[in-house]
């Protein structure tokens, strides 16, 4: 696997803004954090509104500028909030979400409105992607503190998932957990939610530990692992099991025309991952969730691109076939399966 691209220099990474946050939040003036996973910048937002805000104090000393609403950003409006000192908390907390700014380049009158923010004010700048070559994000950097808000490894995933059921007194294994993360593809908030589910479930039937069985009882089908590890078999060469696995799929009513469309949606992805050549470079080009992102460049690695494109190809035209009456809808996946294996990187 290409190892996933380091974070510009300077750049904290989620854990380690949420700490300093929690443990250096006098010196936060001026604040960029960029990503998509929404649980890491909500959950800052809460930690932010703590650590800034007095008891109350929410309605006087809180400001929200969110251009996802309509509201076009100002730089006229954000410079008038700074100059308000706050009324009953440590500091106005200003929170201003995809303005651009990062982006683009800065005029003198914004550079110097982001240099010199009092220190009885945080200003946080909220953005889904930036460019970290662009001289705007230079002067983030140069005036204040620039994080990258991702989900956690997928090691690190397996462990918070473990200790958000051990805070209920609930046991769950590796392959319990590893099960959850990838119903919901690592996202976060997901997890959350399917979590608390499964922590009701296991209380009302005072079960102390959360098995498979009871992953599968309570959570979204796993039809994506399910993929996931029908490809890692054809990746490894192994027809055998990549067929076993479907025929378990379809011993468990799973529709073949969602597997069949599952499975043209992840050779698709494999050809994507394979040309992006690293998580890092995937994300920036589609927006996928960095859990699958990661999942599928090592994936991909056991494919060479002439025979993704190839089999992509065959599944599409095995699609068609199967439309016009030509060939069995369970025969043509198999094709796909067997060729799939036949055609690894190695």
């Amino acid at each position: 696997m290409a190892k996933p691209k380091p974070l510009p220099k300077g750049v904290l990474n989620s854990r380690q803004m949420l700490n300093k946050i929690k443990n250096e939040s006098d010196s936060l003036g001026l604040v960029l954090m960029y990503g998509t996973e929404t649980y890491m910048i909500d959950g800052a937002v809460s930690m932010l509104k703590k650590v800034c805000l007095g008891p109350g104090a929410e309605d006087m000393d809180f400001s929200m500028i969110d251009t996802r609403t309509g509201e076009k950003f100002d730089i006229g409006k954000l410079e008038e909030l700074i100059s308000m000192p706050p009324w009953m908390s440590p500091k106005r907390l200003i929170v201003v979400k995809q303005s651009g700014l990062p982006g683009r380049e800065l005029s003198d009158k914004e550079t110097n409105i982001l240099k010199d923010i009092p220190s009885s004010v945080v200003v946080v700048f909220f953005e889904d992607n930036v460019d970290s070559r662009k001289k705007a994000f230079k002067s983030f950097l140069q005036y204040g503190t620039v994080a990258s808000m991702a989900g956690f490894e997928e090691n690190e995933l397996i462990g918070w998932i473990s200790n958000r059921f051990g805070k209920e007194n609930i046991r769950i294994g590796f392959e319990a957990a590893n099960s959850m993360a990838s119903r919901c593809s690592g996202n976060m908030m997901e997890l959350v939610n399917e979590i608390n589910k499964v922590t009701l479930y296991c209380q009302s039937k005072k079960y102390t530990e959360v098995t498979p069985e009871i992953v599968e009882l309570c959570c979204p089908a796993d039809l994506s692992g399910k993929i996931f590890d029908i490809m890692d078999a054809c990746g490894s060469g192994n027809a055998n099991i990549a067929l076993g696995t479907l025929d378990k799929l379809l011993a468990n009513k799973e529709p073949l025309v969602m597997i069949r469309a599952s499975v043209m949606s992840h050779i698709k992805a494999l050809i994507m991952a394979k040309e992006a050549g690293n998580p890092n470079v995937l994300i920036d080009r589609t927006g996928m969730n960095e859990f699958r992102a990661k999942k599928l460049c090592i994936q991909a690695k056991n494919f060479d691109m002439k025979s993704l494109i190839a089999l992509y190809l065959t599944a599409s035209d095995l699609d068609s076939d199967f439309r016009h009456g030509l060939i069995d809808e369970r025969y043509s996946l198999e094709i796909v399966l067997v060729k799939a294996s036949a055609k690894t990187a190695s």
